[in-house]
């Protein structure tokens, strides 16, 4: 039904503009109220879908977010993984370096004293040769006087 004032007000604002008087009963404010009732379903119907389409929208933006969420920790898993696996390499590849060099370092220490105690040794064994010699003719000697 339709608020009796408002159809007063409706009657009283035909007649002031347009000088035409009607009555409550009149077949043109009938179409108005259907008219008005139309409309008024007509914006609930809207409403209901307007109400529909958010909770869809805030359903599917959820679902990105999960989505989007889920990439992007799968992202940041392989970057760091990827991240890991060339930090074990280029340690790996740090710590040969540093065998190789040590290594070479100690050969190069080790190197002269290898040397000199060759020297040395040959040095001990001509002197032993020697001594053998003197103590092989100081026994000539002996044995022929």
């Amino acid at each position: 039904m339709a608020d009796h004032a408002k159809i007063r007000a409706l009657i009283a604002e035909i007649a002031a503009t347009h000088g035409v008087a009607l009555s409550p009963d009149d077949p043109l404010l009938i179409l108005q109220t259907i008219n008005t009732m139309l409309l008024a379903e007509s914006a609930d119907a809207q409403q209901a879908q307007l109400e529909a389409f958010k909770s869809e929208l805030e359903e599917m933006s959820n679902r990105w977010a999960v989505a989007i969420n889920d990439k992007a920790e799968s992202i940041l898993n392989a970057a760091l993984v990827a991240a890991e696996a060339a930090m074990k390499q280029r340690m790996a590849d740090g710590a040969k370096t540093l065998v190789a060099e040590v290594a070479a370092e100690v050969s190069k220490g080790l190197g002269k004293p290898l040397e000199d105690g060759v020297r040395i040794a040959n040095r001990n064994l001509i002197a032993s040769c020697l001594t053998i010699g003197a103590a092989i003719i100081a026994l000539l000697a002996v044995l022929i006087h």
